[in-house]
């Protein structure tokens, strides 16, 4: 049995997200893919995480709930402290039976590899998924060759081109766009219900808009 691993702050989670896991799940034959939200990533201040572990928990959940062959774990949310992939993995092993297990993430992360953290054991617990977009330049993962032993186990996967980011729905969402549609209905409907992503004006001018209807 094979299973991906699919971390990351999803912050939050986007049609993108899915169209990557379910690809690769394809390409490479896996039987499900775990959805591993971080708390306090490594490479991150926490004051650039912009919803609460909690929340992006709670919209990952509802983002996946429509197909059987993804999961959720809370390993890293329920930490409490930063954790490295390394950790995680090694984790996701004991907790879970599989054969093979196959951390994914995106080919420009890939390209960056010797700045994880033990690498090399990172490729000993796990194949190393680089997920690329259609004309990337694969070239980018070739300087791991000579630094890598087990470089054999970075297995790039073409998924489809989809121009969607965290960083492009959160703007949208401070100016108050809409972003129906880059996220699923129910993580549309989540992120509205609890107000997230709001910049401050956009949310005084909610309250008094609410205020006004109540009285």
């Amino acid at each position: 049995m094979r299973v991906g691993i699919f971390g990351g702050t999803f912050d939050p989670v986007h049609q993108g997200h899915l169209i990557i896991a379910e690809q690769v799940l394809e390409a490479l034959a896996l039987s499900h893919v775990i959805f591993v939200p971080g708390g306090m990533p490594p490479h991150k201040e926490a004051s650039s995480i912009h919803a609460s572990t909690g929340d992006r928990v709670a919209l990952v959940e509802a983002a996946i709930a429509g197909n059987r062959r993804f999961s959720l774990d809370p390993v890293e949310a329920e930490a409490g402290r930063k954790m490295y992939s390394v950790e995680t993995v090694s984790l996701l092993k004991e907790r879970y039976r599989a054969d093979e297990w196959y951390f994914i993430s995106g080919a420009d992360e890939v390209s960056n590899l010797l700045a994880w953290k033990q690498p090399d054991q990172l490729l000993d617990e796990a194949f190393m998924v680089a997920a690329t977009r259609p004309g990337h330049d694969l070239s980018a993962l070739g300087h791991l060759e000579e630094e890598l032993a087990n470089f054999d186990k970075i297995l790039p996967v073409q998924c489809s081109r989809v121009d969607i980011s965290a960083t492009g729905i959160r703007g949208r969402l401070a100016e108050g766009k809409s972003i129906r549609y880059l996220v699923p209905e129910q993580v549309y409907g989540m992120i509205h219900d609890r107000r997230l992503y709001e910049s401050r004006g956009e949310r005084t001018k909610g309250e008094s808009l609410r205020e006004r209807e109540v009285s």
